[in-house]
């Protein structure tokens, strides 16, 4: 019978599987679910991890390093409930040519939901005008965009990206997508045009960035791109915050000329004296746009499905392509 790690801080494994999917990975061979909280006792670890025929990790979960992997020669496969895995992986996980499996498409549609969401809410005023109706005013049209017969502007359309493009599918709104890796032929079968960033920049009533960490998407919206956003406009960032050169966009948001609604802010929070939290164009969000509470079942839901299709001989879903880890948030 297949030795099968659950592999994570105990507080984090609470959070993602309940107690039926363990029981559903039960069936699939012997099962191990870590028990503490921290990885001190590397003996412990070694132990707890050795002779795994298949590895379930999760947010929090160590590096999965050559100890780690030597102690498991019989490794077939990590599946992981999360979304990013560059900080997961080992030299010697890419020696002994492992695969590795995500969650990362199940956390994507949170963070869509989230996006879309944001995105109605600002066009509607509602992060502002409860404060006027609190204050005996009553609507203001200058404060309201109808989410309708607008251009909404998609800037990378990776897992995330691709999953707000078919939400948006629902509204009677124009999509550009902005996506160097993509084909035109891919983001129009989604359903949106393929333009180059400053178009998307000059033509979108609402930005949403969904860029990976990546040295090509440093500082992407600098002085120059800041410049080209119309007034009026909401730029949302539920990705990561290396995308803004933040005093080029401090600078330009003092203008008063457009929205910036953030999730996501380096470093994180910031001090209490930043501009973030002073300016009145700035929506300042605690980094929620992903999974955080029971939506983090989701992901646990689908680690347990992908190993009940390894087992079954199925296709698997989450398969990382590892010659794009570069280009990966």
């Amino acid at each position: 019978m297949d030795k099968i790690v659950v592999f994570s801080r105990t507080s984090q494994l609470d959070k993602i599987f309940k107690a039926e999917y363990y029981e559903r990975l039960s069936k699939l061979g012997e099962l191990y679910v870590y028990d503490r909280d921290d990885y001190d006792d590397r003996e412990y670890v070694l132990n707890f991890v050795k002779d795994a025929d298949l590895m379930i990790t999760a947010w929090g979960a160590p590096v999965i390093d050559d100890e780690i992997i030597k102690a498991c020669p019989k490794l077939k496969k990590i599946i992981h409930a999360g979304g990013a895995i560059k900080q997961l992986l080992s030299d010697e996980f890419f020696n002994r040519g492992l695969s590795i499996s995500t969650a990362n498409g199940e956390l994507a549609k949170g963070v869509a939901e989230t996006t879309v969401g944001i995105m109605v809410a600002a066009c509607k005023g509602m992060f502002v005008l409860p404060a006027d109706t609190r204050n005996g005013l009553w609507r203001n049209p200058e404060k309201i965009k109808d989410f309708y017969d607008i251009t909404i502007g998609i800037v990378s359309v990776g897992a995330i990206g691709k999953h707000v493009i078919k939400l948006l599918s629902s509204y009677e709104v124009e999509v550009l997508a902005y996506d160097p890796y993509v084909s035109k032929e891919q983001i129009e079968a989604l359903g949106a045009k393929k333009c180059e960033l400053d178009e998307l920049i000059t033509k979108s009533d609402v930005i949403s960035l969904h860029t990976p960490n990546i040295p090509a998407t440093d500082n992407m919206f600098n002085a120059e791109k800041l410049a080209l956003i119309k007034d009026g406009t909401y730029i949302i960032n539920t990705a990561r915050p290396n995308v803004f050169d933040d005093d080029a966009l401090i600078n330009e948001l003092l203008k008063n000329r457009f929205t910036a609604i953030l999730d996501v802010t380096n470093p994180e929070p910031p001090p209490k004296d930043h501009p973030f939290r002073q300016l009145p164009n700035v929506v300042l969000l605690p980094h929620i746009g992903g999974a955080v509470t029971n939506g983090c079942r989701r992901m646990g839901k689908f680690v347990v499905e992908e190993a009940e299709r390894l087992y079954s001989g199925e296709k698997l879903l989450g398969e990382v392509d590892l010659s794009k880890l570069s280009i990966m948030a």
